[in-house]
């Protein structure tokens, strides 16, 4: 018997279809073919490798005439199911059935018996299993791939850092929202919005652009402050790029990208349902569904239907979360693959906005978790909407188009009352201001792009070209009445009359539309200068452009327009990888980014645009056969060209204040550290550590002090489980902390501090039986009292989450 050992799938069917009359593709010996459900991976591919790769994946012994096969593909499987269930899907609409006997399985023609195929010599064939970048049912804290840089690449070759959150991950820290995902994420730092949303910081600096398979959208175009809301029972991962993103996604800030990756159809007919109940009466439920909807397997579709009430440790306040989506996909052909999906997310309920107040010289109220500073008739009823479609054409085995496209429409309904003075001290007594706000976003984008390989001077490199294309539209009417209602800090009423919207309008009405445009044609070429070298070199040429039309009427009218914008921008990129050897790889990059300024000179003439540049030199490594993998980065993040007053110019040079300069400089550096994967059987840990400093290299009002005070020096995130062996292999242990140094606000002459903290949580699961598990979460374990965020001193302050827990039933139907 002949045997062959390449990598990878590809290479080795071919040669073992190409020289022998059979294949025999063997993984290992064992007593019995698995009959119970385990995790299959298996992307749609010619029909040989398939097989190849359910062999090793399920530990059986295939054999199989390459006639049989010869210029039939196989579907997508994906999912957990029995070893059976899955062949028999790789099968189906070929004409070929198969017989299992202990460990060994023979194709052959549906109706034919199995002698004439067992009497010619095998092939034994050892090849590494077909890799992607979903994570869905891979039970991993890994990913091996990732798709944000385009087309997908290993973690070790991108010059970059690089955190996944896999749907594992999402499940098992029960992360609901996206909010909650990303604060658990390596060296990422979450604000609250006073209107509900949340701000989002990296190294520093907010992420405004948030991309959705990755197609780039503006969700930072609000009248006032963010209201985007997004839950993640639609998305298998959520991947994050730290660090200046120019090259994918344009204009915006150097902190980094955040890329939404959505669930899609899976192969096999599977059901799962999913129910929660938690403290403060809050339940869930969660019906997710992937059908076969035709015989060849070609057409797939999958609905996700979730629906969350909760209300929460403040009193009064409670919220409605009805999720529902839904996406089929087609395989046109072998090589072409198109998708659609729709979904559509609501917030409805009685808001806490505005958050706590402090006492007026800075001091902590000191006020029990359970306040509430709002009204009875508070209000909101936010829906976000969206629809995307793409399609992938693979040329050949190294040449694929793909093309996206993505639509959001978001709409925001809130009447409420909320904080809007700081309580003086003396007397005990604030105020709160009656708010209205109605918005509708629109937002839409579109990215194609070709990835592929080419040979010159005796080696392999890749190529990425591509344009991307993506608009915003913002309209928001806000009406505020400051000093609405006067209270004692000691002695507060929520039950006071509800204002009419002609009243409120009257006291400060603002109209805002606000529209963008972001154009960009980018190019990036990987080049393997040496067996061990690779060269990365790219760019974006970028058109961007935001304007904003204010109309305030009320007490004090006045209308006004800002305008942004930058033409035919160039933003390069480079990166050097070094394979120190098949598991390690050193790297240092440099990245660039720009966002226009609508600021102006004495002269009239505008500010430069903002320009970011993200250096970074560090080592990652994929151990443990791909299980793990480690990465360690030392970044120094500059922008420079940031608006300044000119105290030079009159201080009614232009709109009543002073002209600007753009000789204004921040810095922000530091170190990432993670760790994530399965570092032993039963033990998975996630773990990141970020050491982060943030200066004023040059500026007339703030030079030397820190740029951003809610970033903290330190940020440990860890998350790790055992699933015990033996008498206990049915339970599950797991834990984790989410830890950061203090941080600070100033405003003014006064500065309140936020001290540092340390949040620990722990999960107990019980596997019922293969199908069903019960796991209970505790959060915040040691009941730990602290504000997750403190923006300013007449509002803006909230609590973490008090000690709660959620008891969660998960099961396959």
């Amino acid at each position: 018997m002949s045997r062959f050992c390449f990598t990878p799938v590809p290479l080795a069917m071919a040669v073992a279809l190409a020289f022998a009359p059979a294949v025999h593709a063997q993984v290992a010996l064992s007593a019995a073919a698995p009959a119970a459900p385990i995790e299959i991976r298996i992307t749609a591919q010619p029909l040989a490798q398939a097989l190849d790769a359910l062999a090793r994946q399920s530990r059986l012994d295939l054999m199989v005439q390459p006639s049989l096969v010869a210029g039939k593909t196989a579907p997508g499987v994906t999912g957990r199911m029995t070893p059976r269930d899955a062949l028999d899907r790789l099968l189906a609409g070929s004409g070929l059935a198969a017989d299992i006997e202990g460990t060994a399985v023979t194709v052959r023609p549906r109706g034919a018996g199995q002698a004439a195929e067992q009497t010619m010599a095998p092939v034994t064939v050892s090849a590494a299993p077909v890799v992607s970048a979903s994570t869905e049912g891979s039970g991993a804290y890994t990913a091996r791939l990732v798709t944000i840089g385009k087309g997908e690449q290993a973690l070790k070759d991108i010059p970059q850092s690089v955190s996944v959150v896999t749907r594992q991950l999402l499940d098992e820290q029960n992360l609901t929202t996206v909010y909650d995902t990303l604060a658990s994420t390596t060296g990422m730092t979450i604000q609250q919005s006073p209107q509900g949303g949340k701000y989002i910081y990296a190294r520093g600096f907010d992420l405004t652009t948030v991309q959705y398979d990755g197609v780039p959208l503006n969700r930072g175009m609000y009248g006032r402050a963010s209201n985007f809301s997004a839950g993640t029972a639609i998305y298998d991962r959520v991947e994050v790029l730290r660090g200046a993103a120019g090259l994918l996604q344009g204009a915006g800030n150097p902190g980094g990208a955040v890329n939404l990756v959505r669930k899609r159809p899976l192969a096999g007919n599977a059901t799962s349902v999913t129910a929660k109940a938690g403290s403060w009466d809050s339940y869930g439920l969660q019906l997710d569904a992937s059908r076969v909807l035709n015989d060849a397997g070609t057409l797939r579709g999958r609905v996700v239907a979730d629906h969350e009430n909760k209300h929460s440790f403040i009193d009064y306040v409670e919220r409605r979360s009805p999720t529902l989506f839904a996406t089929v996909e087609y395989d046109l052909s072998p090589q072409t693959q198109v998708n659609l999906a729709m979904s559509s997310e609501q917030v409805k309920g009685l808001p806490f906005l505005n958050g706590l107040p402090r006492y007026s010289n800075a001091r902590d109220l000191g006020l029990p978790r359970s306040t509430f500073l709002g009204a009875s008739w508070n209000r909101q009823d936010n829906t976000n909407r969206g629809a995307y479609l793409d399609l992938s054409h693979h040329f050949n085995d190294d040449w694929t188009l793909k093309v996206s496209s993505a639509y959001v429409k978001e709409k925001n309904d809130m009447k409420y009352a909320g904080s809007g003075l700081a309580v003086n001290p003396l007397t005990n007594r604030g105020a709160l201001r009656a708010s209205t706000t109605v918005a509708e976003n629109e937002l839409s984008g579109v990215d194609a792009n070709i990835t592929g390989k080419f040979d010159a001077l005796g080696r392999q490199h890749e190529v990425v070209f591509g344009v991307n294309h993506a608009r915003a539209t913002a309209r928001t009417v806000y009406g505020v009445s400051s000093n609405y209602y006067s209270f004692d800090i000691n002695n507060f009423n929520p039950d006071f009359p509800e204002p009419s919207d002609a009243f409120i309008n009257s006291n400060l009405r603002e109209a805002r539309v606000g529209k963008s445009r972001e154009t960009g044609a980018y190019g990036t070429v990987r080049l393997q200068l040496s067996d061990p070298l690779k060269l990365i070199v790219g760019g974006r040429l970028g058109w961007s452009r935001t304007v904003w039309d204010t109309d305030t009427t009320g007490r004090s009218p006045s209308v006004s327009t800002t305008n942004q914008g930058e033409h035919a921008r160039l933003t390069p990129y480079a990166g050097l990888v070094y394979a120190v050897n098949p598991q390690w790889s050193a790297y240092a990059s440099y990245a660039e980014i720009f966002s226009p300024q609508y600021e102006q000179k004495e002269s009239g003439e505008a500010l430069k645009p903002l320009t970011g540049a993200n250096m970074e030199l560090g080592v990652k490594g994929e151990l443990l056969d791909g299980r793990v993998n480690t990465a360690l980065a030392l970044f120094r993040v500059d922008q420079k060209n940031r608006a300044q007053e000119d105290y030079s110019t009159s201080d009614t040079c232009r709109s009543d204040y002073y002209c600007y300069t753009d000789t204004g400089k921040v810095r922000s550096e530091g170190v990432d550290m993670e760790v994530s994967g399965k570092l032993a059987t039963g033990w998975n840990l996630f773990s990141g550590y970020t050491y982060n400093r943030t200066r004023y290299v040059a500026d007339v009002n703030s030079g030397g002090l820190s740029f951003n005070t809610y970033t903290p020096k330190h940020m440990l995130r860890i998350w790790s489980t055992y699933q015990a062996q033996g008498a206990l292999r049915d339970f599950t242990f797991g834990g984790g902390v989410n830890s950061q140094s203090s941080s600070y606000r100033t405003v003014g002459l006064l500065t309140a501090d936020v001290s540092g903290r340390a949040v620990w949580n722990a999960m107990l699961k019980y596997q019922i039986n293969p199908r069903w598990s019960a796991t209970l979460n505790v959060n915040n374990l040691f009941d730990k009292r602290y504000y997750s965020t403190l923006s300013s001193f007449v509002n803006a302050n909230y609590y973490g989450d008090p000690r709660n827990l959620v008891l969660t039933l998960r099961g396959s139907l």
